[in-house]
């Protein structure tokens, strides 16, 4: 259990080296796709961003914690969780100090884990929340991409007239009338190609996020275990 949580920094960061090389490659691609919908998609990648940061910062505060966690000696005063996180500053209130050794009551480690656990837990709530927002930015770009398809394509239907006089005239009329459908399905299409490779990525590192506030929660419960005194 000892150790650090680096493996998920690690593999998050490698993840996204190899996301913005992908994006290198197929950039001529992924530019079209962008500017057909700019706003929604400038959005999705804000929040795309944005969710990136939050994993990365979150991860590198409970790898801090662990290292306090692992650098614990029971002779040793408290005020090392001082300058931890909030979900390490808690800890400093419920340890006792008997014959120079700093202890915790047996009966106060399953409140200090729950105190945790919903720290945590809050924590991976924002997470997943900003996954399902690229998910819904993504699917809002698709459903205005198809308003615009639909209306543009009543308005084609609408100004078209057949007239045997002018069979070349309907065809070059109906050929710049196709012009706007075929926008609008393009903006669907590019939002829906952001909105879910955006929640793909994010999705990743939110999974490494929880991995490592498990193997934290396991590793908190047995310092305080190792490092507790019974009630009398």
């Amino acid at each position: 259990m000892q150790g650090s949580l680096n493996q998920y920094l690690i593999r998050v960061s490698v993840f996204i080296i190899l996301i913005l090389l992908a994006v290198i490659f197929l950039y001529p691609v992924l530019q079209t796709a962008f500017l057909s919908n700019i706003y929604i998609n400038l959005i999705i990648i804000f929040a795309l961003i944005f969710g990136l940061a939050f994993n990365i910062i979150n991860l590198s505060e409970l790898n801090k914690d662990y290292g306090v966690l692992a650098n614990f000696n029971i002779h040793k005063s408290p005020k090392v969780f001082t300058n931890s996180s909030s979900t390490l500053k808690n800890l400093s209130n419920n340890i006792n100090e008997i014959d120079g050794r700093y202890i915790f009551k047996s009966s106060s480690i399953e409140k200090i884990l729950e105190v945790t656990d919903m720290n945590l837990l809050s924590v991976r709530e924002t997470s997943r929340y900003l996954v399902g927002l690229l998910v819904f930015l993504g699917l809002l770009g698709t459903f205005w991409g198809l308003l615009k398809t639909i209306g543009s394509v009543g308005d084609v239907i609408g100004g078209l007239g057949i007239d045997d006089a002018n069979v070349a005239g309907f065809f070059n009329s109906l050929k710049d009338g196709l012009n706007a459908p075929l926008q609008g399905m393009s903006i669907a299409f590019s939002s829906s190609l952001l909105g879910l490779a955006g929640s793909l990525i994010l999705g990743f590192a939110d999974l490494n996020l929880g991995q490592a506030q498990n193997k934290f929660t396991l590793f908190l419960e047995k310092i305080l275990q190792n490092n507790s005194s019974p009630d009398f």
